[in-house]
């Protein structure tokens, strides 16, 4: 993954310097791994689906925070937001999206190296169902297939349904409004390649995106809840993220835009999720990590129901003492390079 083609972007959108107040950067992550795709069809294709930093790039940038700011956890967060304590007037804190299982395998080796504590915020149906989230098998169908063929293939697959023509012939236009929304989302790919996250997440039915991925997966790929088991945090690895002294929060149910749920819908994707994450691991105040960055007045409220004590978005800014508690600010990995080099020149003014 490029570290710094998005540098411009992030310093386009930070906003203006809190003045003395303390501020947290808060980084996301989600991939952190060195190998490809490893079954037949994945393994004949790239891994550029699977977009993440390998085992180098993130202990180069763990390092680099290291040097330029101070490391926290995240009760030490909530402790400072609640009133109760302080944290260095420049510190980071980093956190994992979507309860992969490299956390376990790479992420956290390198974090202890580092005596580093960060947060792993976990769908909610990986540790119940064995089947792949639909951002997953997006990302393996495209190593496997690449852009070109994988809209091919979802073109035809929609044309031989009755509802879904019309979403081959969005799929098929060259102009159409949702292109600035699919390049805003996915600044970091290719057009064309944005277009078609973009429809299969935020514009194509559910139920048919579902069924869409289901049948081009086993198609091209294979068995869906086969690569399940091994592309996920299980419970045993929630019991040993939290021995070392992370936090494990919660990261939604079924890991769709909440943009996309109806208030009902929300409130039971959110209270699931509370509900899956005290049955397995006890009682405890948790963060929770809205999926896609997607926060609704309903998922707000839904979290403070649930009793998740902070809830964090994509908005990319530094955490101050301003900050809503349950729209929390992160910054995406990518976006790490341009937000140090704004923090030296502020220090150094």
């Amino acid at each position: 993954m490029d570290l710094t083609g998005s540098a411009e972007k992030y310093r386009r959108s930070e906003s203006p310097d809190v003045g003395n107040s303390p501020r947290v950067l808060v980084v996301m992550y989600h991939y952190v791994h060195d190998r490809k795709p490893s079954v037949q069809g994945a393994a004949a294709g790239n891994a550029d689906g699977v977009r993440g930093l390998t085992t180098d790039q993130f202990t180069a940038q763990v390092e680099q925070l290291g040097r330029e700011l101070e490391p926290i956890d995240w009760p030490r967060l909530y402790a400072w937001m609640d009133g109760r304590g302080q944290v260095p007037q420049r510190s980071f804190l980093l956190t994992f999206d979507d309860g992969l299982a490299d956390h376990a395998k790479t992420v956290l080796p390198i974090l202890n190296h580092h005596d580093l504590r960060g947060v792993f915020f976990v769908p909610g149906s990986v540790l119940v169902e064995c089947r792949l989230l639909p951002a997953h098998a997006i990302h393996l169908l495209l190593s496997t297939l690449g852009d070109e063929r994988l809209a091919q293939e979802l073109g035809a697959y929609l044309r031989g349904r009755e509802d879904g023509r019309v979403w081959a012939d969005a799929l098929e236009r060259d102009e159409d409004a949702s292109l600035g929304n699919a390049a805003a989302m996915y600044h970091y790919e290719t057009p064309q390649r944005a277009r078609l996250k973009h429809l299969l997440t935020m514009e194509l039915p559910i139920a048919m995106r579902r069924d869409a991925l289901e049948t081009l997966f086993a198609r091209h790929i294979g068995s869906a809840s086969r690569w399940s088991k091994h592309w996920y945090l299980g419970w045993e690895d929630l019991v040993a993220l939290r021995s070392h002294g992370h936090t494990v929060g919660g990261h939604g149910f079924r890991h769709e835009p909440y943009s996309r749920l109806s208030p009902r819908e929300v409130r039971e994707d959110v209270s699931r999720t509370a509900a899956i994450l005290r049955e397995g691991l006890g009682p405890d105040l948790r963060p929770f990590s809205y999926p896609y960055g997607s926060v609704t007045d309903e998922a707000v409220a839904a979290c403070r129901e649930a009793g998740f004590a902070h809830a964090f978005t994509t908005e990319s800014r530094s955490v101050d003492d301003t900050c809503d508690l349950m729209r929390l600010p992160r910054i995406d990995t990518i976006h790490v390079g341009a937000v140090l080099e704004k923090e030296l020149s502020c220090s150094q003014a």
